[in-house]
């Protein structure tokens, strides 16, 4: 299924994702990979999902699934939205270098899922 990711504009360096997807079953990109030797950062994330699923927020993708899992797999209930925030003396979540940020889910349902972080 086809994943929508809409980039609002930042007042700084960084980025904003909102993905939506009513299947990601099949693991979708969120955003591409960076460059060789570059990383995504990953500060803030929260998903919404209405169905009863489990969703993974992972570093690239292999044979229609996460590669490497970051976050997940989180089991959702119909309509529940969880958020994490990394702050503190983690700061980010860090994604490996030249590697794509994707996510996945157990099976379809609408979700959203939104990240801020920055790339370096």
């Amino acid at each position: 299924m086809a994943i929508s990711v809409q980039s609002p504009g930042v007042a700084g360096s960084g980025f904003i994702k909102n993905a939506t997807s009513a299947d990601a079953s099949a693991c979708e990109e969120i955003i591409a990979a960076p460059a060789a030797g570059i990383s995504h950062y990953i500060e803030k994330v929260k998903i919404t999902s209405d169905a009863a699923i489990t969703v993974t927020i992972g570093a690239g993708e292999t044979a229609g699934a996460v590669t490497t899992a970051l976050i997940g797999p989180v089991s959702f209930a119909a309509n529940q939205t969880i958020s994490w925030e990394f702050s503190g003396r983690s700061k980010a979540l860090k994604v490996t270098a030249a590697t794509s940020l994707t996510v996945d889910s157990s099976g379809a349902g609408n979700i959203c899922v939104f990240v801020q972080g920055y790339t370096e």
